[in-house]
């Protein structure tokens, strides 16, 4: 089975980077009528070979080749190559060694986290002391990410050299893991255009996952729709592409951008799935190199809060300023959390390196790796905000420290919401959710939900006793409304799925939810003694009273009479029929019997015939029936009532 890979160039103009390419390819990434009458690359280049897999049969590896301009004046065009490599071939030309844009080039590699390199050295047969200039490379290497790396000499012309590179790049590929497929296809686009007749097409280097035929993508960072009608890898056609594929996608349904028309082109963003949105603002850890590239004395200035920068994200770049915490300026060598505020958005995920140039083109500043893709942009310097930064920076690629950090910061979110901004797929995420919850770090809330453990408990505890205390302070009602118990809990409940999850658990734990009434099922409710005797005076007059009760204002002269009138009413051993009409509870379910009784004798009655039979008034006897309307004790039709 073939194992696919992406191997991008580095090195100075005139090192043979091209040259070498056509020699292990037997193809010119130089497409360009310009690339080739000038000799120089000036936009990104592919080509495609096979190596054998060592030590099997017929496997192979299909690598990509990604060769990227080595002129100063085109950096911008080489950071946009090399995002998704799996192997950086260094070149490094022997009659020339070390120069600026190679120095660049193993910078902007090292911020985007390469880790597998070659050292090529080229023109190895125009050197008379190959071994001195080796020895001098290894040296001009030393404290930087090459300074282990194999240095192979090599001559492209003459063949020199060529075996042994073919057999590094099969060796250490032969080490290297597979391109990570979590389930969220991403394709940055370097290269898009209309052939005539077949719509859209697009190229890039796949990484995140699998994209077959048909499946849907978002283009970001217009946020269109559009989906997959074919596939092709190095001119052949595959009804699905895998990561470290460089690939070319069909999308006749997303136009080309142009001038006030969204649409699709070089430094855009395909994703697959149900992706999160693009933002503004992203947190990161942000790092400087202490080596200057010579040449560039930008890069041994300050970097100030505030400060303008393009950030290169895949093949796409956008303007952003720079925000540190507190009054840190960050000087080469050094490291530390910032905000990247950006004019147009982009979709990242955590632990996507970035890197930052000056607006100028003149100098690669720093590298940055996500922490967070979105975050808000109030309260960046917050001590808890900032804790939870650095947690996070200590190792970014750390699930289980992703998902802690995520739950103690947001302590109530979705399983969609962590899939969308984790590089992760969906087995790895909910294995290691099994081992937070196994440790209570994670509750489960239903099916779409999760809350940070301790978290939930204490808000769990906090509800639980602040419905007891209303008990306490208020034991002659039927409970504590809902929107109260939210008020007192404060802000965090106010997401509207928290709050709900939150009565579920108190209903599972011993409390009684109805009508925005909360209580505990072992609340009763209790007339406190300096109301007993009032209550009792009221029951009596009501009942002495029956269907011709004097007006609820006559029983309420007095505070402790309306206090009394109230708990009566919760516990509904009286009953008000409307603001003039009150009725004992024994009154009213006696009058219910009746009007019950007369009705089934005679198979209706009218409001009249029933306030004759009952003896009472017309005040009396509308708001009554109306109330046996509502309770669907009666039903109305025009004049008459029958029983359901």
């Amino acid at each position: 089975m073939p194992r696919h890979f992406i191997i991008g160039t580095a090195g100075h103009i005139d090192h043979g980077k091209s040259t070498l390419v056509h020699t292990l390819t037997g193809t010119n990434p130089d497409r360009l009528p310009e690339e080739k009458e000038r000799g120089v690359t000036i936009e990104l280049g592919f080509a495609h070979f096979s190596l054998p897999i060592p030590e099997t049969a017929n496997d192979t590896f299909e690598i990509g080749v990604v060769d990227v301009p080595g002129h100063a004046d085109f950096v911008n065009n080489m950071v946009a190559g090399v995002g998704a490599i799996d192997l950086g071939i260094f070149i490094v030309a022997a009659d020339d060694s070390w120069m600026p844009q190679s120095e660049e080039h193993l910078q902007i590699l090292t911020y985007l986290g390469i880790k597998n390199f070659i050292v090529a050295l080229t023109k190895a047969d125009l050197v008379d002391d190959l071994e001195f200039v080796t020895e001098i490379l290894a040296d001009d290497l030393q404290g930087t990410a090459l300074e282990n790396a194999p240095i192979i000499p090599v001559s492209a012309p003459t063949g020199l050299g060529m075996t042994e590179l073919r057999e590094k790049i099969s060796e250490i590929l032969a080490a290297t893991p597979p391109p990570r497929d979590f389930g969220q296809p991403r394709l940055a686009v370097d290269r898009a255009f209309s052939p005539k007749g077949v719509g859209t097409v697009v190229t890039g280097t796949l990484t995140g996952g699998a994209l077959a035929t048909g499946d849907q993508l978002t283009a970001f960072p217009a946020g269109l729709r559009t989906h997959v009608r074919s596939i092709q890898n190095h001119a052949s056609s595959l009804d699905q592409a895998v990561p470290g594929m460089r690939t070319a996608l069909n999308l006749p349904d997303l136009p080309l951008t142009t001038k006030g028309k969204k649409g699709v082109s070089r430094g855009h963003l395909l994703v697959g799935g149900t992706p999160g949105e693009a933002t503004y603002e992203i947190d990161v850890q942000l790092t400087r190199a202490h080596r200057p590239i010579p040449g560039q004395p930008g890069t041994q200035r300050p970097l100030k809060s505030n400060h303008r920068v393009f950030v290169h994200h895949g093949s796409g770049r956008t303007q952003a300023r720079v925000l540190f915490p507190e009054d840190i300026v960050l000087n080469p060598g050094d490291t530390s959390i910032a905000q990247l505020r950006f004019d147009h958005p982009i979709h990242a995920l955590v632990g996507e390196r970035l890197v930052i140039r000056e607006l100028s083109g003149e100098a690669t500043l720093a590298g940055a790796t996500v922490l967070d893709p979105h975050p808000t942009r109030r309260q960046f310097r917050s001590e808890p905000r900032q804790l939870f930064l650095h947690s996070r920076a200590e190792n970014p690629a750390d699930l289980l420290l992703l998902l802690r950090t995520h739950l103690e910061r947001d302590h109530f979110v979705t399983h969609a919401t962590l899939s969308q901004a984790l590089p992760f797929s969906a087995a790895e995420i909910k294995a290691a959710l099994k081992k937070l919850t196994k440790s209570q770090e994670v509750i489960a809330r239903g099916e779409k939900h999760l809350a940070h453990g301790p978290y939930w408990k204490d808000l769990v505890k906090k509800a639980s006793q602040s419905v007891k205390d209303y008990h306490s302070s208020h034991p002659d009602h039927v409970g504590m409304s809902t929107d109260l118990l939210r008020k007192n809990l404060g802000s965090a409940t106010g997401i509207s799925d928290l709050f709900d999850a939150l009565l579920i658990q108190l209903g599972e734990k011993k409390f009684k939810v109805a009508d925005n009434i909360i209580a505990h099922s072992t609340h009763s409710l209790e007339l406190p003694p300096e109301l007993e005797r009032p209550a009792a005076d009221i029951i009596a007059t009501l009942e002495n009273a029956g269907l011709n009760p004097p007006l609820p204002t006559e029983l309420q002269a007095t505070p402790q009479q309306q206090a009394a009138y109230k708990f009566l009413s919760r516990t509904r051993q009286i009953i008000p029929l409307d603001p003039k009409v009150t009725l004992a509870a024994k009154v009213f379910q006696s009058t219910v019997d009746q009007v019950k009784t007369f009705i089934a004798t005679n198979g209706q009655a009218t409001a009249s015939e029933l306030r004759q039979h009952l003896e009472t008034s017309r005040k009396v006897i509308m708001p009554l029936l109306e109330r046996l309307d509502r309770d669907k004790i009666t039903i109305r039709n025009g004049d008459y009532r029958t029983l359901p």
